[in-house]
């Protein structure tokens, strides 16, 4: 029995198809093809009939017969697999052949078709329709422009003529007729749009095209594209034949002729001719001349549009005028057109018929304290009357509408209550309207009309600004200031300074006058008094002694200006000039180093001995990777250069304990000539060490932050000529150990190095100016009122600027992307995975559970339990960096474990070296297990480690071939030089953005000189997500003040949490 089995069909889009089948003939098989179409088979081939003559054998024909039944049933146990080719596939193929053979043939084809517009003008109604011809030496009309436009679209071949034929685009047209094909295919699209949906149930074709009509909306763009061109018109009323003519389009304003007759005893009669057609655009006017359409100027357009449209409606263009109406009519109408038209017909005395001008006068007077009436009186000749009062002006004046209103506009900008009578207006006690009258009123009142003032009012003005006379001196490191305001006491002042600090823009003396506190001189004495805390009598009465490093401040704000006067000693000017020019200082770089160190850091090193020449501290707060260590031992090689033969008192560098043998190497780098004591190890070491510094053999000294809190009845006892904290962040809170014993050591200078200044809180940056120079800041709870609420809380603009104005000429940062133009790129990647499965559910359902407690939770509460909900924010964290972290009985699977391993691979057979963070110490632990497994070699760096065997394994880092390094985010995202390495994986997001980016710089630093790759882990709809685009709307504040902003997962609200958590809870 012959079987038909494994058939499969294809269709061609010619309508014909190929049937492939193999069948089964007592036990042989035999491989079939048959190409046919319809009922006929065209060609036929068989594996049986290599023997046979060229007849269809019964294995074609049951196979045939088996494709021709189609659905049937062919066989029990296999059926034929039927493909049909979808028509719109042959619709693909027809209009991607059609359009590759149409770019092929524009190849060749030059911009040598010319598009024209041709009018059709109805006189009667001013309806405008356009024609359009095309075509080379000879134009063809298009005859449908919904044709044309799909064509345009398509840019398919369509023939015009025997002699004319191309293949439609842009491309073809000429450059000067561009435009205006673009212009028609626009309308066309939209005419075809509106066609479509109007007629939506109706089963009727869309008619041909063959002209457009040109609404007021479309002709201002008509005539734009169509400017300085000749065109043919038509002008017809839709009655009487046709005329022809050829026009210009131009952009003129056309003379008007307007004749002008008496009428009756003192009438007028007006008309215009209407065989000039008058059409308006949405914006412009157009007229047709004799050979020429105007296109009117926006002036022209706007006063005879109004004038032309109207005559146009009336009857055979013709108006009269009453004589009563003449003089309105004149000065609302004839006035505003005269400048376009040329009046004619006969002679008439327009004076007589000019009306008598608005007249208007207002009275100031004050019956009261804190009260002033004005009483405006309008009058036009002898008829003078109240603006409320405007029923009782008798029909015949010839009233000035505008006029008018614009007085009444005015007196309700300034006046808001009416007397009891309701002839006067009042301002009753407000000092801030009666200001801005004083300021900007009478100016405006009096370009209306007249302004009359009582002598009361005449004694309420703004005085000129106050005379400010500022002396500063300085000396033994000492500002003694005086400032004397002309006429002005210390009280007064008090109280000046209290209207500024209330943000008002005028301060009102007893004598009534005003003093515009906008004004240069007492603005800076107010700004002076905030910031610095100084009481009006200080200043003023008996002068004030400030300490030296309030000396660029006092500079930047007592210029010279209009308003005040500033002398200067000469020991201020030469250290305001020495601060201003650091790159010119006389402070020559030490030989040693000078052909080390980069243009910047040669900078850098001025800057430090700058601040140190004047007895000021600093923040050294250049971009992580920028060099900052360098640049302090260029400060102590030129400090201590004779130190064998001066014996000058030791310098104390305190750090992380992770960083006191990388500051020993880089002294034995860079300046090996200088004897280095590190203060580390056992307490019985350590105490043998502070025991000899007396006897002075080393001129530095480096130890860490939680040694130095140890032994500070040693430190307490000793003075140093230099003390640097390095990482300065470690005294961002001013009540911790560490940094009371920063601050408590006795030095001459003190520096700071951080590239994070501010990582989540103002108070940071007032606790590292409180080392560096105590109450340079003020105290923490003036600090507090008068900067980190202002500036924080109600964004206040000017608080943030007088901050700058005070830290900047302390605080020394350059980026990296404006000093090291030779760096190579930093690429950062966020990298999304998805959770899946037993990941999912499980992070799904304690992120539920958490959110559920938040919703349900009072503010009160939520300060109670912030210690468990961070906890349980941490474990969202771990679920989605591996539920084992968590859950020690998990066997599933990690989605961003395994996008992690591919990074990984990837990475190895590139090439590169990878340091790769985590905060999680155990999430190491896992990637070190996976490593192991995959025989990937490795380095494992967490806080555990000892400071020899990290400095160990980051110099083996550096030059051997293990191609990943694992590293403790909190543990090495500091002091670290990782320059072998050129690509970054951040496991997990951390919630301060400064600590990945101090970690990503371990390697983007001087010494790169390949492009690094940074990558992001992120699982996608989680906890993970929302706080990286948190901390991106959160990042602004510090940016403004020194450095990038971070915040403390501890210091978000109950509703930013509950932000955090949407999107990740189902």
């Amino acid at each position: 029995m012959l079987k038909v089995k494994q058939m499969s069909v294809n269709a061609f889009w010619k309508g014909e198809v190929e049937v492939k089948a193999c069948t089964e003939d007592q036990g042989q098989d035999y491989v079939v093809r048959i190409l046919g179409k319809g009922s006929f088979i065209k060609e036929s081939s068989c594996s049986c009939r290599e023997d046979r003559e060229k007849a269809v054998c019964p294995h074609i024909r049951a196979v045939w017969d088996a494709y021709q039944r189609s659905g049937k049933k062919i066989d029990e146990e296999k059926k034929p697999v039927m493909v049909y080719t979808s028509p719109e596939v042959r619709t693909m193929i027809r209009e991607y052949t059609n359009r590759e053979v149409a770019r092929i043939q524009q190849e060749g084809q030059e911009a040598f078709v010319s598009f024209a517009a041709k009018l059709k003008i109805n006189r009667k109604t001013g309806d405008i329709r356009v024609e359009f011809k095309l075509g080379r030496e000879r134009m063809y009309l298009v005859k449908d422009l919904l044709s044309f436009a799909r064509a345009m679209r398509q840019k398919t071949y369509v023939e015009y003529g025997k002699n004319f034929a191309f293949y439609h685009c842009l491309d073809a047209f000429t450059r000067e007729s561009r435009p205006l094909v673009e212009f028609v295919v626009e309308l066309v699209n939209t005419y075809r749009d509106y066609y479509g949906q109007f007629r939506r149930a109706s089963f009727e074709t869309q008619p041909p095209l063959r002209e457009l009509h040109l609404s007021r909306e479309n002709r201002d763009r008509f005539f734009f594209l169509t400017e300085n061109q000749v065109l043919e018109a038509e002008l017809g009323t839709g009655s009487s034949p046709a005329e022809k003519g050829e026009f210009l389009v131009c952009r003129q304003n056309p003379q008007f002729h307007i004749p002008i007759r008496m009428k009756g005893q003192d009438g007028l009669e007006i008309s215009i001719s209407g065989k000039r057609p008058v059409f308006l655009g949405e914006k412009y006017l157009y007229l047709l001349g004799t050979n020429r359409i105007y296109c009117c100027d926006e002036g022209c357009s706007r006063d005879m549009g109004v004038f032309l449209d109207l005559m146009g409606q009336a009857v055979q263009n013709r108006i009269q005028i009453n004589g009563r109406d003449v003089p309105l009519f004149y000065e609302r109408v004839l006035l505003r057109i005269e400048p376009y038209c040329i009046f004619e017909g006969d002679e008439i005395h327009w004076e007589n018929y000019r009306p008598e001008p608005l007249q208007a006068e207002f009275f100031f007077d004050s019956k009261a304290p804190g009260q002033v009436q004005m009483q405006p009186v309008l009058s036009y000749g002898d008829y003078a009357f109240h603006p409320v009062e405007d029923e009782k002006l008798p029909r015949t004046v010839c009233r000035d509408v505008p006029g008018e209103f614009r007085v009444s506009q005015l007196i309700a900008r300034y006046f808001k209550l009416p007397d009891e009578a309701g002839k006067k207006l009042v301002i009753q006690n407000d000092e801030e309207a009666l200001y801005a009258l004083l300021e900007h009123g009478l100016g405006e009142f009096s370009r209306l009309g007249r302004v009359e003032l009582s002598d009361t009012v005449r004694q309420w003005k703004i005085l000129p600004p106050a005379k400010v006379h500022a002396s500063v001196s300085m000396g033994e490191g000492w500002l003694d200031i005086q400032v004397d305001l002309e006429g002005m006491t210390g009280e007064e002042l008090e109280e000046i300074l209290r209207a500024y600090q209330q943000k008002r823009p005028f301060y009102r003396r007893k004598t009534g006058e005003f003093l515009r506190l906008e004004d240069e001189g007492l603005t800076a004495v107010a700004r002076l008094s905030t910031s610095l805390s100084l009481s009006g009598k200080q200043l003023l009465e008996k002068g004030v002694r400030l300490p030296g490093y309030r000396a660029l401040y006092l500079d930047s704000l007592l210029k010279e200006g209009p308003g005040i006067s500033f002398y200067r000693n000469q020991m201020f000017k030469a250290v305001v000039r020495g601060m201003k020019v650091v790159e010119d200082s006389d402070f020559p770089v030490p030989q040693a180093l000078f052909s080390v160190l980069r243009g910047y850091q040669k900078t850098g090193f001025r800057w430090l001995r700058t601040l140190d020449a004047y007895g000021f501290g600093g923040i050294l707060a250049d971009d992580m990777g920028l060099g900052k260590t360098i640049q302090m031992i260029a400060l102590f090689v030129d400090e201590y250069r004779n130190w064998e033969n001066e014996r000058k008192l030791p310098s104390l560098i305190v750090c992380p304990a992770s960083l006191v043998y990388n500051w020993e190497n880089e002294f034995q780098k860079f300046a090996p000539h200088l004897k280095v004591c590190t203060v580390v190890g056992s307490w019985g070491e350590r105490e043998e060490l502070l025991k000899t510094l007396e006897k002075g053999e080393y001129p530095v000294l480096i130890t860490s932050y939680d040694l130095l809190k140890r032994d500070m009845e040693y430190y307490e006892k000793l003075s140093f000529r230099f003390q640097v904290i390095d990482e300065a962040q470690y005294i961002k809170n001013a009540a911790t150990q560490s940094a009371k014993a920063v601050k408590a050591v006795r030095a001459r200078t003190r520096f700071a190095l951080t590239g994070t200044p501010v990582e989540n809180r103002l108070s940071e940056l007032w606790s590292i100016f409180d080392y560096l120079m105590p109450e340079f800041l003020f105290s923490y709870s003036a600090f507090r009122r008068q900067y980190e609420l202002p500036i924080v809380r109600e964004g206040d603009k000017e608080a943030l600027a007088n901050l700058r104005r005070l830290i900047g000429p302390f605080v020394l940062r350059r980026l990296k992307k404006d000093v090291l133009k030779e760096l190579p790129e930093k690429l950062e990647n966020y990298v999304y995975t998805k959770l899946e499965g037993q990941q999912k559910k499980l992070y799904m359902a304690n992120a539920a559970s958490l959110k559920l407690q938040l919703e349900g939770a009072t503010d009160s509460s939520y300060s109670s339990e912030r210690f468990q909900i961070l906890a349980r924010l941490t474990r969202l964290r771990q679920i989605c960096c591996a539920p084992q972290l968590c859950y020690d009985s998990y066997r599933g699977t990690s989605a961003k474990l395994e996008t992690c391993m591919d990074l990984i691979r990837n990475g190895v057979a590139g090439g590169h070296k990878i340091l790769l963070f985590s905060q999680f110490t155990s999430m190491l632990d896992i990637l070190e297990k996976r490593l192991k497994e995959e025989e990937i070699g490795y380095y494992l760096l967490t806080g555990s480690t000892e400071k020899e065997k990290r400095l160990q394994m980051v110099e083996a880092f550096q030059g051997d071939d293990v191609p990943v390094f694992l590293i403790s985010l909190k543990a090495g995202g500091t002091g670290l030089n990782l320059t072998a390495a050129d690509m970054v994986i951040h496991y997990d997001p951390w919630w301060n953005l400064a600590a990945e980016n101090q970690a990503t710089d371990r390697t983007h630093r001087i010494g790169q000189t390949k492009q690094v790759s940074v990558f992001k882990l992120i699982a996608k709809g989680t906890i993970e997500e929302n706080i990286v685009r948190l901390q991106e709307a959160k990042k602004d504040l510090a940016e403004q003040i020194v450095t990038e902003e971070n915040r403390a997962l501890g210091s978000l609200s109950r509703r930013e949490l509950l932000e955090i958590l949407k999107g990740g809870t189902g």
